[in-house]
């Protein structure tokens, strides 16, 4: 069966500053292809994306962004820099965003409304449920206390030290705390875990890979997001789909897209807001969630999310 896309792989330049790379489209790149109805662009900081705006403009082409940063993780709130993006997006015929957080930075920007779609960050939610039902399955989990567990880089803005103060604070004698990934602050946590007595009730599982994330996941009861800064925080919607509980500090961009589901708890990134977190999660756990509402939130959801907004665009455009 012939592919219904068409794959091209355009011309660029590359400029590296530091740890960031900026791509520019060679002038031969040919954007936006003939035919196209719409673009859509990922970003907008690298000079790519603002000649593919501005290509799209001058052939009438609707041109549709992506946004996902949140107030909490916005880089320029003034100046020259702040202008220029808020001119970029004010410039789409629509803008796309994973969640709420995203939305009201976007609209400070001056983005109209009506060009505003609003959608759900998406993982395979649906694989994540049947690998973490498979697990169960196969091996029900008979250790007491209750099962914390940590997902993601062992770096400053993750907070990891704050969690594992947290749950020196609150951790009962037979719950656990699992930290699953790597980092540069990996032997430096491992001694603050031993500056804390907390022995042998904190498991520093290293790297697990993405297809036995689930599993893993499913041997836990409750997930922790406890970062200073996070964009948005895929853990939390594969550890919902798995059935766990989640603490999530409001500094994540996935929080106000999951308030209110089972077993969420929201809680600021302080040391003693978490550790009461943890508490809640313990205290309020009654076993793995049945059929968990953040299951909607699939990847052809999402992508609904981006053909409405194509479609939009193009009218806009037509009219």
């Amino acid at each position: 069966m012939a592919s219904a896309y068409r794959l091209a792989r355009l011309r660029t330049q590359r400029v590296v500053r530091g740890e960031e790379a900026y791509y520019a489209l060679h002038p031969a790149s040919g954007l936006p292809l003939p035919g196209a109805h719409a673009v859509v662009l990922g970003g907008w900081e690298s000079p790519a994306f603002w000649q593919a705006l501005v290509s799209a403009h001058l052939r009438g082409v609707a041109a549709v962004g992506f946004y996902e940063s949140t107030e909490e993780t916005n880089r320029f709130r003034s100046g020259p820099i702040a202008a220029a993006r808020g001119w970029f997006f004010r410039h789409l015929d629509a803008v796309v965003v994973p969640g709420p957080a995203a939305a009201a930075l976007v609209r400070t920007f001056g983005v109209a409304e009506e060009r505003l779609h609003v959608g759900f960050n998406a993982v395979d939610v649906r694989g994540f449920a049947d690998a973490a039902a498979a697990a169960r399955a196969a091996g029900p989990r008979q250790e007491p206390g209750h099962r914390f567990v940590y997902v993601g880089q062992l770096i400053d803005r993750k907070n990891v030290d704050g969690l594992l103060r947290a749950f020196a604070a609150a951790a009962g004698p037979e719950d656990r705390l699992t930290v699953i990934g790597e980092g540069e602050l990996g032997a430096r946590l491992r001694h603050l875990a031993a500056a804390l007595d907390l022995g042998g009730r904190v498991d520093f599982a290293g790297a697990v890979a993405y297809q036995d994330l689930g599993a893993a996941l499913a041997r836990h009861d409750t997930l922790v997001l406890p970062s200073h800064r996070e964009v948005w925080g895929l853990v939390v919607n594969e550890a919902l789909a798995c059935g766990l509980g989640a603490v999530v500090a409001d500094t994540a961009g996935v929080a106000p897209s999951v308030r209110g589901m089972p077993a969420v708890v929201e809680v600021s990134a302080g040391d003693e807001a978490l550790a009461a977190g943890l508490r809640t999660a313990r205290s309020s756990w009654t076993g793995p969630i049945e059929d968990p509402p953040i299951l909607a939130a699939t990847p052809e959801a999402f992508a609904d999310v981006f053909a409405d907004a194509v479609d939009a665009a193009v009218a806009r455009r037509t009219r």
